[in-house]
């Protein structure tokens, strides 16, 4: 309404105004991010605070817990990583987008990444073991006669690969042919072993 507002009325509906964009604000990203988990974000680590890595993921900040990092891996402000986004969770501050690097996932979708056949869906990842740090085990299959998942995933002179593995700060993938009965997937798991 047109009356004059005091200065204390005036102050009052600026501060009411600020905190409703605010939690717009905060609202929009929950949601934005909501649909995105399960996915891989590029983020600028910003700072560390303990055992806890806070990232800038673009609208907001990401939190890498410990549990979530790879073990070895040191992290520095100013360095830019791939992540994947677990989960927004809920707190009374507002929303938090929870990431990792430790995840098993985090290495399919870097397949994703860098090799068209699996974003294609030619080549599909069966199953992932991870040991964060140290060493995947990733079973591949093709979908179509005469593609070779392996060769898919490794790339020419190992391109492809060298790509994640440089993404993980070196953790040794090894791709490995998946098969239907279990005694021979077993065999080719423990590969390069010589199995008796």
């Amino acid at each position: 309404s047109k009356q004059d507002y005091g200065r204390i009325a005036a102050q009052t509906a600026k501060q009411v105004i600020l905190q409703k964009i605010r939690e717009a604000e905060k609202e929009t990203i929950s949601s934005e991010y909501r649909s995105k988990e399960g996915e891989i974000i590029s983020g600028i680590v910003q700072r560390i605070e303990g055992h806890t890595i806070f990232v800038d993921i673009g609208k907001t900040l990401g939190i890498l817990n410990r549990e979530e990092q790879i073990m070895g891996e040191f992290y520095r402000p100013g360095q830019r990583l791939k992540f994947y986004i677990l989960k927004v969770e809920d707190t009374p501050k507002g929303s938090v987008v929870v990431l990792s690097r430790a995840y098993p996932k985090l290495i399919s979708k870097l397949f994703e990444l860098e090799v068209p056949e699996i974003a294609a869906g030619t080549v599909v990842i069966k199953s992932i073991a991870r040991e964060p740090g140290f060493r995947t085990k990733m079973a591949v299959a093709s979908s179509e006669e005469g593609v070779d998942p392996i060769g898919a995933c490794v790339g020419q002179r190992g391109t492809r690969i060298m790509a994640v593995i440089n993404e993980l700060g070196g953790e040794k993938i090894d791709v490995i042919p998946f098969d239907e009965k279990p005694e021979k997937f077993i065999a080719n798991a423990l590969a390069p072993a010589k199995i008796v």
